[in-house]
Order: C-alpha cells, then sequence, then structure tokens
C-alpha cells in the first residue's frame, strides 16, 4: 500500500507539473496588436502538452495558384476537420478564429478540451462520440482572422480522463469564407482553393505553402477566342457547396500490425461540389498494406483517388491499410480538392455613333459659318461619354480657340442628338472642316466637309506719261480690278493730284475737288476678275517732280494704293531773226545784220552758240553782242552764252562789205545744249554795180 501511494503521489506531482509547462507555453502565445492587419496569409500555431514532446499544430491560408481551367475556387463554406492536440477553437461568420483558453481567463473545465467532443473515460487526450460542427459566432469582426487573443466560446468540456477507445482525437473545423467574405472568393481571381488536413506527428512536420499566381500575358489575353456559353439555370446565383473533412487515425498502431486510416468527406452544403478529389500520402515509418478504393499511387507514397461529384448531403470515405515499421508517431496531412460551377448570363449590346454634317459650300469672307450635326446612336446598347470634337482649320475662328469639343453625354439606342457649331470666315480659300464624335468603348466616327471662303480684292492701278514739259497737258488712265473671289461693294476710287499739276478734265462723271485737288469716282458693284478704267488730263505747271496718289476703296475694309511720280520739266524754246540794215547794197557799200535771239521756253538755255556765214562776195568788217567774237573775211563765230533765262532776250550784229555784185544768202545758225540739231535761217542782200 506504500508503495502505491508512492506511486499515486509521483503521477499526481507529473500531472500538475505539466499542467504548468502547458499554461506557461500558452502564455507565450503573442497577442494581436490593436489595428493591426490580419488579412494577409499567415500561421497561428498552438503548442501542445503531449508527453513533452514539444510539437506544433501549424494552420496556415490555403495556397493561391492558377492549376487550369479543371479546378475554381468554389465559392462555398468549406468545413475541415481532423483531429489534434490539446487546442480550444472557435469558428465566426465571416472570419477564421483559432484561440487558445489560457488559465488567466479564469476558472473553468479543462483548457485542453474542444469543447466540441463527449465527456471522454479513458485515455490522456480523450476519445470524442462524433465530429460536431461549431456554430458561427455573429460577433466576430470579419477584419480579423486567426486572432488568438480572443477567448474561446466552446471551451466547456469535461477532462480528458476515464477509458475510451484510442482511435479518435478532438476535431478541428476551418471555415472558408464565402464571395463577399475576406479570404479570396471567384472575385479575387483565384480559380481554385486547396484545403489541408494534418496530423501531426514528430515524422511529419509540413504545411502548405503560397504557389505564386500564373499570370495571362495581356497580349496573349487579346488574342484568346472565346468559347464558353451559359451554364443551366440552376447554376445561376450564388453556388456554395460545403464539405466537411474528416480523418480518422487509431490511437496506437503496433509494429508489424495493420492499422486503418480513414478520411470522411460529406458535402453539408446546398448545392454540388465538382470533381472532389482526396490526396494523401504514406506516412513516414509505415508500409502501405492496401487502399479502399484502390487509390492511384505515385512514386514516392502519394496516394490519391478521384470521388467525382458529391451531391448535396452525400458523402464518400476512402480508407488506406498500415503497417508501422518503427516505433514513435507516424501520420499524413490529407488534402481534399474540389471546384464549383457557376453561370451567369448577360446580353451583348453594341452601340455606335454616326455623323451628320451640313454645312455650306460657299461663304463670304467675314460672315459666320453655321455647321449643323447630327449625332446619332443606330446600335443596339447605349454609348456612354459621347463627346463631339473641332479641330478648328486655317481660314475658320471660333472665339474658344482651335480646339472646341462639346459633352453629349448618353445616347441610347436609336437616340439622336442636334448640335449647331458657329464658326466664322476668317480667310479665303478652300477649307476641309473635320468634325469627329467619340464615346467610351473606343466609339468613333468622323465627318468632312468642304467649305469654299469666298472674297473681293481691290487692286488700282495708273498709267500715263512719267516725264512731262512745263505747261504741257498730260493724260492718265486709272483703274481698279478685282482680282478675288467675290463681288466688291461700293468702290471708291480717289486720285490725288500735286500742287504742281493742274487738274483739266475727267470722264465717266469723275468729281473735281479743288479744296483737296482730288478727282473721285464711285462705282456700285466690281465683279470678281473685272477690271473698271477712267481717264484723268491734268496739266503740270511746277517743274520738278510731282506725285500722283491712287487710292481704291470698299466694303469690308478693302483697299489698295499706288503713287506715280512724273518729273516735270521746263523747255528751253529758242526763236531768233536776222534783218539786213540795208538790203541793197552796191559794190564797196556796207550793211550790218542784226540776229535778235530770244527764249520763249520755260527753261533756261545752256551754251547758246551764234554762227553767221558770209558768202564770197561779202566780207565781215566787225561783229559785237553779248559774247566775244571771233571774225573771219567770210565767218563771224561767237563764243557760247553760258545761260539764257526764259523769256531772256539775246542781240549779236555783224558787218559786212560787198565785194561782187549779185544776190547773196548770209547764213546764220543757232544752237544750245538742249537741240540735237541747230536753227538756221538765212538774210537776202542783193549787192549792184554802177553801169
Amino acid at each position: 500500500m506504500k508503495r502505491m501511494l508512492l506511486r499515486l503521489s509521483a503521477l499526481t506531482a507529473v500531472v500538475v507539473l505539466g499542467l504548468i509547462a502547458i499554461a506557461q507555453a500558452q502564455r507565450s502565445l503573442p497577442p494581436s496588436e490593436p489595428g493591426a492587419d490580419v488579412s494577409a496569409p499567415r500561421s497561428n500555431v498552438l503548442r501542445g502538452n503531449s508527453a513533452g514532446d514539444g510539437g506544433r499544430f501549424v494552420m496556415e491560408e490555403p495556397a493561391r495558384f492558377n492549376p487550369g481551367p479543371a479546378r475554381r475556387l468554389p465559392p462555398a463554406d468549406v468545413v475541415v476537420s481532423d483531429q489534434i492536440e490539446d487546442a480550444p477553437v472557435r469558428q465566426t461568420a465571416g472570419a477564421r478564429e483559432l484561440s487558445a483558453a489560457r488559465p488567466e481567463d479564469g476558472p473553468g473545465p479543462d483548457p485542453f478540451n474542444l469543447g466540441n467532443r463527449a465527456p471522454a473515460t479513458q485515455g490522456r487526450f480523450g476519445s470524442p462520440a462524433a465530429p460536431a460542427q461549431l456554430q458561427p459566432d455573429t460577433s466576430a469582426e470579419p477584419a480579423k482572422l486567426f486572432d488568438p487573443a480572443r477567448p474561446s466560446s466552446n471551451d466547456a468540456a469535461a477532462p480528458a480522463t476515464g477509458d475510451s477507445k484510442p482511435t479518435e482525437g478532438p476535431k478541428l473545423l476551418l471555415r472558408v469564407p464565402q464571395n463577399n467574405e475576406t479570404a479570396g472568393s471567384p472575385t479575387d481571381g483565384e480559380p481554385s482553393r486547396t484545403v489541408s488536413v494534418m496530423h501531426h506527428h514528430p515524422a511529419v512536420n509540413s504545411a502548405l505553402r503560397p504557389v505564386d499566381a500564373v499570370s495571362t500575358p495581356a497580349e496573349a489575353v487579346a488574342a484568346i477566342e472565346g468559347a464558353g456559353r451559359p451554364g443551366a439555370k440552376q447554376l445561376e446565383g450564388s453556388q456554395s457547396p460545403r464539405l466537411t473533412v474528416e480523418k480518422i487515425a487509431p490511437r496506437e498502431a503496433q509494429v508489424g500490425k495493420t492499422a486503418r486510416f480513414e478520411i470522411k468527406v460529406v458535402n453539408v452544403g446546398e448545392v454540388a461540389a465538382q470533381g472532389v478529389e482526396v490526396h494523401d500520402c504514406v506516412p513516414q515509418g509505415a508500409q502501405l498494406i492496401g487502399t479502399n478504393p484502390p487509390a492511384n499511387q505515385g512514386t514516392h507514397g502519394e496516394l490519391s483517388w478521384t470521388l467525382g461529384m458529391l451531391k448535396p448531403g452525400e458523402q464518400a470515405s476512402v480508407q488506406m491499410d498500415l503497417s508501422p515499421t518503427s516505433e514513435g508517431e507516424i501520420g499524413s496531412v490529407a488534402t481534399v480538392t474540389f471546384r464549383t460551377d457557376a453561370s451567369a448570363r448577360t446580353v451583348a449590346t453594341k452601340p455606335q455613333l454616326t455623323l451628320e454634317l451640313v454645312a455650306p459650300k460657299q461663304v463670304l469672307i467675314g460672315e459666320n459659318v453655321k455647321l449643323s450635326i447630327k449625332l446619332s446612336n443606330p446600335g443596339t446598347g447605349v454609348a456612354s461619354g459621347v463627346v463631339i470634337s473641332e479641330r478648328v482649320p486655317n481660314g475658320l475662328q471660333h472665339p474658344a480657340g482651335s480646339e472646341v469639343e462639346f459633352e453629349i453625354g448618353s445616347l441610347k439606342p436609336g437616340e439622336s442628338r442636334q448640335v449647331d457649331l458657329v464658326l466664322k470666315a476668317s480667310q479665303a480659300g478652300h477649307i476641309v472642316n473635320s468634325l469627329s464624335a467619340r464615346g467610351e468603348g473606343n466609339l468613333k466616327a468622323e465627318q468632312h466637309s468642304d467649305i469654299e471662303v469666298v472674297a473681293p480684292a481691290l487692286s488700282v492701278a495708273m498709267t500715263g506719261p512719267a516725264k512731262r514739259y512745263l505747261e504741257r497737258q498730260a493724260t492718265y488712265t486709272v483703274s481698279v480690278s478685282n482680282p478675288g473671289t467675290a463681288p466688291a461693294k461700293d468702290v471708291q476710287l480717289v486720285t490725288q493730284l500735286p500742287r504742281g499739276m493742274k487738274f483739266v478734265k475727267a470722264n465717266n462723271s469723275g468729281h473735281f475737288d479743288p479744296n483737296t485737288n482730288t478727282v473721285s469716282w464711285s462705282l456700285e458693284e466690281l465683279p470678281a476678275s473685272e477690271t473698271g478704267s477712267v481717264t484723268l488730263v491734268a496739266m503740270p505747271i511746277e517743274a520738278g517732280e510731282q506725285k500722283v496718289r491712287v487710292q481704291g476703296k470698299a466694303q469690308q475694309g478693302l483697299t489698295d494704293e499706288k503713287e506715280q511720280t512724273v518729273t516735270v520739266e521746263g523747255l528751253a524754246a529758242l526763236a531768233f531773226d536776222v534783218r539786213a540794215s540795208d538790203e541793197t547794197i552796191e559794190i564797196g557799200g556796207e550793211t550790218t545784220y542784226a540776229i535778235h535771239i530770244v527764249n520763249q521756253g520755260s527753261k533756261a538755255a545752256s551754251n547758246v552758240r551764234v554762227t553767221v556765214a558770209l558768202p564770197a562776195e561779202l566780207k565781215a568788217t566787225g561783229a559785237d553782242g553779248p559774247a566775244r567774237d571771233n571774225t573771219q573775211d567770210h565767218q563771224v563765230q561767237f563764243e557760247p552764252i553760258a545761260r539764257l533765262e526764259p523769256k531772256g532776250e539775246a542781240m549779236f550784229h555783224v558787218k559786212a562789205q560787198a565785194l561782187q555784185a549779185g544776190d547773196l544768202r548770209v547764213k546764220v545758225q543757232l544752237l544750245t545744249d538742249d537741240m540735237r540739231q541747230p536753227l538756221t535761217k538765212e538774210e537776202s542782200t542783193r549787192v549792184y554795180a554802177d553801169q
């Protein structure tokens, strides 16, 4: 009896020390920080007290990957259960939480009981009667996942004592969120999800690892031709299959004896789960004896079963018989994959844009150009974000600048919108106006119009002598032309005479204004490419350069001006006569020839030269005049007079003696610098002799 008491005391001490160690380990769990982002994939760890083995249960987010079109992310609740050691678990709606009850939470039942099993009667770990599903806790915060700091709502259970079958342990229920929850849904672009259940043994200590998503290049996506068709009506709407997975292993197996491991899969959802597959592997330290149903086996002990479709409420199970080959804990991770089919349908419409543009073919410069625009949607869908754009070409103007846009908004199928755009013609010539409309979805429409901007033009000219002598009338022709493309209206033609020119007359009702010394004409209209002309007679009254200015004006600010310079010079007009004092003399008698020169012109004569030639019957005996003379027997030549002013006179005298009888001619020549040929005059003298 004393020996039994000593054994019980030692056993009690071991149990107490174990409880203390586990409580300290639970206190070491890191609490969640306030405001921390716990939505990212991470792992949560529960430390157990299984005979001081220091083992851990590791639960991670399912890996994200793209296994191909055959696997799609199920928009459903997936409940996974497995036997784990010494960890209370609770499930909340819209989030996944795994929490460990700690001694400081207050007195209560055994903290290692999950609360979802019947009280155990035998064994250290206890044995549940059957797996149970946890009820959702609507008080949980959806934004926080795997928060170990939250207290468990399922911590009321009996201590793990008593006699029970060592076939089952505590169970973990894991809920995968639906479409509108945090951890991935079909809208996240994840085509499938893998749920792993790990039965912990030292020989197997692994967890799922994230797999990078396989992305498709944009250019490859653009080249893919669609082949999908709408599914059945029952596939429309929310599709939410839900699976529970339970892996059952004996508590103890002996080396060399066969032990059965079973995996149960139940569809507790409302729709069918497609393509259900179970994957497992032969544990390390064990030998595979057989499987039921037969499994596909890999080269390294991988096993897989294809269950196909599980309808709502349907279940399936697979078994593998193992024989341990060495002592120690053995186990493996079972993985269940499935897919969910969902269908949706829509009606594809195609909006279109058409532009109709009405514009004048011809417009006068300076006038407004009205563009009537009709924008229509002859398509089958709504055209949204529609904008009309106008890039104003050269030759047209708009107050808003060179680029004008008008927002239409949306156009329903068959709807039209009328818009007027007013521009101003600013430059003559042929103009191509481009108008475009655009909308969302790469909608485009464009229209062009040809517009001819016409404009009149004025060009004046004057023809007439550019050099004229004083007091000699000159006739000038004044013309006005319209080289433009439109008629010139209200044409005014004005000729401005200088002071040195006197108006004489004008044709075509030319009006002379003596106050301004101008002559003007009026023309109501001058057609395009036409020319009109008038004449003007004027007389120069002052020598020098005289500028005659011609100016044309018309409507629309048309104007043109020309100027012509007329050089007015005076004319040296010399006239002279020769007279003999005695027209009849006898031989030996003398007579005097008087030469009278007058400048009747308006210009001084320069270098006036006089030469007197006598016949042989006469002999020069003397000469005088305003210039020195050079007298010979039969010729008298006077030196040049440098300048003889207008109206000026000069007188020369030459004396001659008759040598022989006869009817004689005396020749006098006058030459100036302004003369090309000399002026010549003769005077007759009769010489007689006594009988």
